[in-house]
């Protein structure tokens, strides 16, 4: 069996070129719009399913779309004025060529799977099945281009589909567990204290509301750094660490504020300078936070 098409041109090596074109874009569009993928977990328990859509645009590399391809002779049509050729892709020579391909990143997923099921650390393991997924999404194209291939043979893949799908509920079960106990010394009026709450809770941590059962604890000392008197300077700064209930440091940040701000108070200087240390804390911290969890 065959996949097949047509392309035509004003000369033989047009009408070949015009033909695989379009035999790539129909593999590319195939593969593009089968990987709008929904990928669903259920809950342990019998509770209600807990759904994730994954959407990617594949841009099919050029290598693939010119993968195993053959042609017809081309012929001219004399009352068109045209050159025409047919491109194609024969099903058994292409899956015996294609196959150690989707074998490579299943080999690729199912390390990482590996690598992120052994990591004892909640904030570790959920990073690292975050990371899978991307592999995971890389596997899922090899397979629906296979499909496209020969669909018999690509069902024997369909226990590493179910592997896929099961990312969404072990990457929820690792989050979950993310829950941070902040606490946060030298804060005048709360600004620093509200700002590091938002960005835990931006990159999905739960900020506990005792510290009794957190897995992790925030710490961020904050240092007013003031210099004379009336009227005093200031440029504070904070030390920040987020450390897991077995007392490892998992990331760790010093913040300052490089303008001096000036009042003729202590007060006023600190009522002044905190929200802009709390700025800088939130891009900073928010920063480290999106590397630490591959965002």
């Amino acid at each position: 069996m065959f996949h097949c098409l047509r392309g035509s041109g004003d000369s033989a090596e047009k009408a070949k070129t015009d033909a695989a074109g379009a035999l790539a874009r129909y593999f590319q569009m195939t593969v593009s719009a089968n990987l709008s993928t929904t990928l669903q977990s259920v809950t342990s328990g019998g509770a209600a399913a807990e759904q994730t859509t994954v959407t990617d645009t594949v841009q099919v590399s050029s290598d693939v779309q010119l993968f195993a391809l053959e042609y017809t002779e081309p012929y001219y049509a004399r009352k068109e004025a045209r050159w025409y050729c047919v491109a194609y892709i024969e099903r058994e020579k292409a899956w015996a060529q294609y196959q150690p391909t989707v074998e490579n990143a299943k080999t690729e997923f199912y390390a990482l799977k590996s690598h992120a099921a052994a990591e004892s650390d909640p904030l570790s393991a959920w990073a690292a099945y975050r990371r899978v997924q991307e592999s995971a999404q890389s596997f899922l194209e090899k397979l629906e281009f296979a499909r496209i291939l020969d669909a018999q043979k690509e069902a024997a893949y369909a226990p590493d589909r179910a592997a896929v799908s099961e990312l969404p509920r072990l990457i929820a079960a690792e989050q979950e567990k993310c829950t941070v106990w902040l606490s946060v010394t030298g804060d005048y009026a709360s600004p620093v204290t509200a700002a590091l709450a938002q960005t835990l809770a931006k990159h999905g941590l739960t900020v506990a509301k005792s510290r009794d059962g957190a897995a992790y604890t925030a710490d961020a000392a904050i240092e007013t750094n003031a210099a004379g008197s009336d009227p005093v300077s200031v440029y504070p700064s904070l030390d920040f660490a987020l450390t897991s209930a077995g007392g490892k440091t998992v990331y760790a940040a010093q913040v300052k504020v490089a303008q001096k701000t000036v009042a003729y108070t202590l007060e006023n200087a600190q009522k002044k300078a905190f929200p802009l240390l709390a700025q800088q804390a939130d891009a900073d911290i928010g920063a480290g936070l999106s590397e630490l969890l591959g965002n």
